[in-house]
């Protein structure tokens, strides 16, 4: 049986902060690639969860457009550590610790010593579709209320693209 703890922490959160979303059931969807190919949401509203380890500053789960690759530098930078203090979290880590389903991992942070920071490139959007917790559910919600409920940080943390 399926341990779905993180997603009914982050919906019961949700209902007592009295945020408005909508909630998504769907097929199976593990990688960004698989969600935009079987979802039927906006891909460029898709805002995906990283997981990383941060020495001196525990788990970091980062938010992005869909599209986007993490510059590491740039989120070591941020934590003011070394490039090599930034490790991305193993899916059993991410499973067994933090228990978010891979394809389900969400912003929301449920645990002391997890923040959330999200990329400044995604301030663009107005509603995002992220996870929940679960691979078969989508959160779609305000950017500005996910910020508000997360306390997340915005900052520059996605690769620059190599114009060619």
């Amino acid at each position: 049986m399926k341990n779905f703890r993180a997603y009914e922490t982050i919906i019961r959160l949700l209902r007592e902060k009295a945020i408005p979303f909508t909630l998504h059931e769907h097929e199976v969807a593990r990688t960004v690639a698989e969600a935009e190919e079987r979802l039927p949401f906006p891909k460029e509203q898709f805002l995906k969860t990283v997981v990383f380890r941060i020495k001196n500053a525990g788990w970091v789960l980062v938010g992005a457009r869909g599209h986007e690759s993490i510059d590491y530098r740039k989120l070591a930078a941020a934590f003011g550590v070394k490039r090599g203090d930034v490790v991305r979290a193993s899916a059993e880590e991410i499973e067994g610790q933090l228990g978010y389903e891979i394809g389900g991992v969400c912003p929301i942070p449920l645990e002391d010593g997890v923040q959330a920071v999200i990329d400044s490139g995604a301030t663009v959007m107005d509603v995002v579709y992220c996870g929940t917790g679960r691979n078969d559910r989508t959160l779609e919600i305000r950017l500005q209320d996910l910020l508000r409920l997360t306390q997340a940080r915005v900052l520059p943390l996605v690769r620059e693209r190599q114009e060619v």
